[in-house]
């Protein structure tokens, strides 16, 4: 079988990944990169010795100048609807980075054409790849819980801090925490419930990453550079901030000589408009009662969930190598061991392009359509709303 001639949009961290993934892939050949800063595109192409690679400033010139079957956009998430819509119309097969985008019209906007071009859209809902959460889905579909009363998700990410030196900290580019990082969960609890969500109420805060007045606005000309355990630099821990040795190091600069934009921006004294814990309750047509907490100022990392039924309570973290599923009657307690697989998301980052792979062929598999995924959009949408508002959000 052919392989699927792919181009990347949008060289941020994600989007480097993505095209070393791609470009490893036996079904996939890279063919082509877009990025509006020609220079990333340009130091990608060294690194990975892709010398016959084509590079592009903006979309429209790529579909018009080269020959793919698929394009992979992971650019800022208020910029997807726009290049899923263009991609679409040339005739192209879209992969596009959760969340679909941020605002009900571009949902509504990627819909349309997705129907229009007779559903070529996958969204990167990668944890549904998660060996964790296929196997606690399974459990619910199989009725080993009964029927489910409550879902409780949390997330605990310490690299999450960096958010407020990237654009993720701004509305404008992500919809704020509620989207560009609870779309993830909010799609867990949705796929698990099993029914449409109908009622939010959301309540969070920013209460750790104020504005400090003994603090600069750049970490390089900041006094407390030396004992900031939030600062950015090379010889900082690498896995919250940058290596220097690392590929996306050098992007940085590369970025920052281009646009002049600095990434040692302060976590603290950066401009945002979002929050950095949360606490949001989903009621779902079904009565099932969700729950999801986000934390980023947490000193570790990890997402757990718990459903409890009318027969069973499961309940596991994604970091450990165990699901627990404790009956109730008879009362025991069996546990299920949950396969450790590489990769980010708990091995779902592994599984996405091969499910991508199989979804361009029309080979059976599992994916998320736009219309699924605009429901997270919407939950995020309406966490907002509620948080902003104070009150409870009909959907």
């Amino acid at each position: 079988m052919a392989r699927i001639r792919t181009v990347v949009v949008g060289l941020g961290g994600r989007g480097v990944w993505a095209a070393s993934k791609l470009q490893d892939h036996d079904e996939f050949e890279l063919v082509g990169l877009v990025d509006t800063i020609r220079a990333r595109s340009e130091l990608l192409v060294r690194e990975m010795n892709l010398d016959a690679l084509s590079c592009f400033d903006d979309l429209p010139t790529c579909l018009s100048s080269l020959s793919c079957d698929a394009v992979a956009i992971f650019t800022p998430d208020g910029t997807h609807a726009d290049l899923v819509i263009q991609a679409l119309e040339a005739g192209r097969h879209v992969f596009v980075e959760k969340p679909l985008d941020i605002t009900a019209d571009k949902l509504d906007a990627v819909i349309a054409a997705d129907q229009q071009a007779g559903g070529r859209t996958f969204v990167g809902f990668n944890l549904r790849y998660a060996p964790f959460y296929q196997k606690i889905h399974q459990l619910l579909c199989d009725g080993v819980a009964g029927q489910i009363l409550t879902i409780q998700a949390d997330e605990f990410y310490d690299g999450g801090r960096t958010y407020f030196r990237r654009w993720n900290r701004l509305r404008a580019w992500g919809g704020g925490l509620w989207i560009t990082k609870a779309c993830h969960d909010f799609d867990l609890l949705n796929w698990m419930a099993g029914a449409p969500p109908r009622q939010i109420f959301a309540n969070a805060s920013l209460d750790y990453y104020k504005p400090r007045a003994d603090a600069s606005l750049y970490c390089r000309d900041c006094q407390l550079l030396a004992d900031c355990p939030d600062r950015y630099e090379p010889s900082a821990n690498p896995k919250l901030l940058e290596d220097p040795d690392s590929r996306g190091y050098r992007m940085n600069q590369v970025y920052e000589q281009a646009t002049g934009q600095r990434p040692d921006l302060c976590l603290f004294n950066s401009d945002k408009d979002t929050f950095d814990h949360g606490v949001a309750t989903v009621t779902f047509a079904n009565q099932v009662i969700g729950s999801y907490t986000v934390n980023v100022v947490a000193g570790f990392s990890d997402r757990r969930m718990r459903v409890s039924g009318t027969k069973a309570m499961i309940e596991g973290h994604l970091a450990g190598p165990k699901l627990v599923v404790r009956h109730r009657d008879p009362s025991r307690d069996d546990e299920i061991d949950i396969p450790n697989e590489d990769g980010g998301h708990g091995g779902g980052d592994t599984k996405l392009f091969s499910a991508f792979a199989a979804f361009v062929h029309g080979r059976p598999t599992t994916y998320v359509a736009p219309t699924e995924a605009a429901i997270a959009v919407r939950m995020g949408l309406a966490a907002r709303t509620s948080c902003d508002e104070r009150r409870a959000v009909e959907l």
